[in-house]
C-alpha cells in the first residue's frame, strides 16, 4: 500500500477551549471595572447626600428662627429696602429666574 502524505497547516488564529475561557474571563474582568468604579462613585456621593442632608435637618430643628418671614434681618431688610414681599425688588433680588429639577442627580 502506498503511503499519503498530508499537508496540513494550522490556523494560527485558532484558540484551543482553555484559551478562549482565559481570554473570556481576562475580557470581562476588564468590562466589570468600569462599572466597579461607577458603583463606589455613586455609593460615595450617596453617602454623602445623606449626611448633608441630615445635617441640614438637625441644623434647621437646632435653629431659633425656623421661617425666613421670622426672622428680624429679612423683616427689616423688606422694611427699609425692599417694601414688601412678592415686590419688584425682592423677586428680582431673592428669587431665581430659572429652575434646575435636582429630584434625579
Amino acid at each position: 500500500m502506498k503511503e499519503k502524505t498530508y499537508q496540513y497547516e494550522e490556523n494560527p488564529s485558532y484558540v484551543s477551549r482553555r484559551e478562549f475561557i482565559t481570554i473570556s474571563g481576562i475580557v470581562i474582568a476588564i468590562l466589570a471595572i468600569p462599572s466597579i468604579w461607577v458603583r463606589s462613585a455613586v455609593v460615595k456621593r450617596n453617602s454623602y447626600i445623606r449626611a448633608r442632608i441630615k445635617g441640614l435637618y438637625r441644623d434647621d430643628t437646632e435653629s431659633k428662627v425656623r421661617v425666613s418671614h421670622g426672622n428680624g434681618g429679612v423683616a427689616k431688610l423688606y422694611s427699609d429696602f425692599a417694601g414688601h414681599p412678592l415686590s419688584e425688588v425682592s423677586e428680582e433680588l431673592f428669587h431665581t429666574q430659572s429652575y434646575i429639577n435636582r429630584t434625579r442627580i
